[in-house]
């Protein structure tokens, strides 16, 4: 069968074997809502290979809850094994969106596997652009699958016209972004086609509010306004970057039709239509609809902050720009401000912008001292102590987030208990580059202290870096056994990622420490994990420790694996000189392999994709 002539293709042979046609799937979606695409593939091939996408969906159950509410609803909640991303922070990693579109690559390419058949999918530039993150991790785990006769093809690849401008340039940089991901070049523009999936499930929280805000009112303009602020707040926190801004969009015109908004309905109906899937992290509240006023300076600040995320610098700042032109209190200024200055100092690198919002915040503020000020002059300080530490002010900067702690120290709301762990890590952190590693593990034991609730994320991240401290101060068998408890503990989460981590960085360890038979038995932990991952690069690390532990070169199977990454070629690259430069010296190869640090958080670069600014 040859490939028609529109298909682009990823991988694989040119053309299946005789008489092989593909699957073909529609991913096209009428609503922007995240997840929706691979939900239809997945749909498709559950009824090809019930058994074979029951047993991964069995194996992940949390994962699949979150796919298809309703299918076990005694699957442990994906929020208590996993973290969220950060608002307050700028911060759109989500180990929770990693865990659940592996969980969905998994499936697929499991389906694909056992039927011997290539994927098409039709109308990839109408699918929701969370799902296309999850195609990278499709194509590696079909190489690392060695199965014949599958494969990866994408037609359709032309975005839909009619959109918003904004939402158009976040959708034409992610279509961009993932075919530079696939390393595939793209086609030649053809007219826009509408292929499109079924609705997904009514019952996913975010299909509803996306309803209701974009499509027919359900209700009063009240009720469009709270299910507006919820699909704001769940596209974020599902990395949905397009519906995010077509939801504040949404939100900005129904203001533009209704100025006198009844905000005291609109925080009944919030309440109201609440999944209770809500986050201090995230800072999307039904305190936003105070008045008309707050909700505009509202909606234009999560334009700015998703803007800021495809990495749209100059773009955010024009958003926020006009939301703190008119925020009508101090506080909502004060938070626009917040996110104006991480802009310049996390992302700009202009640090005096962003010192000036937060000088402008903390006078404002100062004016109108409150529990709600408070805390938002702590975030300020905080960040003010982050450009301290850009300028290597490194006093300065415990001084302010000393000033943020005792600001907020007797509160005890969402928002000052989210920020009163930051804080901690951070002084932490300003001790550990003093140097003070004693007392840095006392602040960061301080931490566990905090709440009585942790579970097993948390303290899989907090002993990480415990054992981090203690390998800087050179207690090492301390660190051995804090790494191994986080291994341990990633192993009970089902987290392969961080199992594969860990490992990999204890064999480094103890390659250092002159112990290569256990380095050995890391790296073959290690592999395990980065195979049950479908990591090519994480599983080239782990090939190459274990033949550096004993004492053997690599054989070319790394090489070729190193080389089949879609997420790490820049580190392949390195990896793959490092052996070809080897030689018969197996022992030159432990500086490529990765040693422990201090912190477990790590970008989740196998479903990232490197969005530039929009042209």
């Amino acid at each position: 069968m040859e490939i028609p002539r529109d298909v682009l293709r990823v991988g694989g042979p040119a053309s299946p074997s005789p008489g092989t046609a593909p699957v073909v799937v529609a991913v096209g979606t009428r609503l922007p809502v995240a997840f929706s695409s691979l939900r239809a593939v997945l749909t498709a091939l559950a009824g090809l290979a019930p058994e074979v996408v029951d047993e991964v969906a069995r194996r992940r159950r949390p994962e699949w809850q979150w796919l298809f509410p309703g299918t076990f609803p005694d699957a442990p909640l994906l929020a208590d094994l996993a973290g969220t991303p950060s608002e307050r922070r700028l911060h759109a990693e989500s180990e929770q969106v990693f865990r659940v579109l592996d969980t969905g690559a998994e499936a697929v390419t499991a389906a694909l596997v056992a039927v011997g058949r290539p994927l098409l999918l039709r109308g990839i530039g109408h699918a929701d652009v969370v799902s296309l993150r999850a195609l990278p991790r499709i194509a590696e785990r079909l190489a690392l699958s060695g199965a014949t006769g599958t494969g990866l093809w994408l037609a359709d690849l032309d975005p839909p016209a009619g959109t918003s401008a904004r939402a158009a340039a976040v959708r034409r940089a992610t279509l961009a972004a993932l075919l530079d991901r696939l390393g595939v070049a793209a086609p030649s523009p053809e007219p826009p086609v509408e292929i499109l999936t079924d609705d997904v499930p009514g019952d996913v929280p975010e299909h509803r509010q996306l309803t209701e805000v974009l499509g027919e009112p359900a209700g009063p303009p009240e009720r469009t306004a709270a299910a507006a602020l919820l699909a704001i707040r769940s596209c974020f926190f599902s990395a949905n970057h397009e519906g995010g801004i077509l939801a504040a969009e949404a939100l900005l015109t129904l203001l533009d039709t209704v100025p006198a908004l009844d905000c005291a309905a609109v925080r009944e109906h919030f309440t109201a239509l609440d999944p209770g899937d809500g986050t201090p992290a995230i800072g999307v509240h039904v305190d936003a609809a105070a008045s008309p006023a707050h909700l505009r300076a509202f909606a234009l600040r999560s334009i700015g902050v998703v803007r800021a995320l495809v990495q749209d610098i100059e773009g955010a700042r024009a958003e926020f720009d006009r939301a703190a032109a008119v925020a009508p209190d101090a506080v909502s200024e004060a938070q626009v401000l917040l996110l104006r200055a991480l802009l310049a100092v996390k992302r700009a690198g202009t640090l005096p912008l962003g010192v000036a919002d937060i000088e402008h915040g903390l006078g404002r503020l100062a004016k109108e001292p409150s529990e709600v000020s408070a805390v938002e002059q702590a975030w300020l300080r905080n960040v003010r102590a982050l450009a301290h530490v850009r300028a290597k002010e490194y006093p300065q900067a415990m001084r302010e987030e000393k000033k943020a702690v005792a600001l907020i120290s007797k509160l005890h709301s969402a928002d000052a208990t989210h920020l009163k762990i930051n804080l901690i890590s951070n002084i932490s952190v300003l001790q550990e580059m003093a140097k003070k590693y004693d007392t840095a593990s006392g602040t960061w034991d301080h931490f566990a202290k905090i709440s009585s609730g942790w579970g097993d994320s948390f303290f899989k991240h907090h002993s990480y870096r415990a054992a981090g401290l203690d390998y800087r101060a050179g207690r090492h068998e301390e660190a051995l056994a804090g790494y191994a408890t986080a291994y341990e503990l990633a192993r009970r989460l089902d987290d392969q990622l961080h199992q594969q981590i860990v490992a990999t960085e204890i064999g480094g360890m103890l390659l250092d420490l002159g112990e290569p038979g256990r380095a050995g038995e890391w790296y073959v932990l290690a592999e395990t994990a980065a195979t049950a991952l479908g990591d090519p690069y994480a599983l080239a690390v782990a090939r190459t420790g274990r033949a550096v532990a004993a004492g053997q070169t690599p054989g070319p199977d790394v090489r070729e694996l190193a080389a089949a990454s879609l997420a790490f070629r820049v580190e392949a690259a390195t990896l793959i000189a490092a052996l070809d430069a080897a030689g018969d010296d197996p022992a030159s190869l432990a500086g490529a392999l990765p040693r422990p640090t201090t912190k477990l958080n790590r970008p989740f670069r196998l479903i990232a994709l490197d969005l530039a600014a929009p042209a």
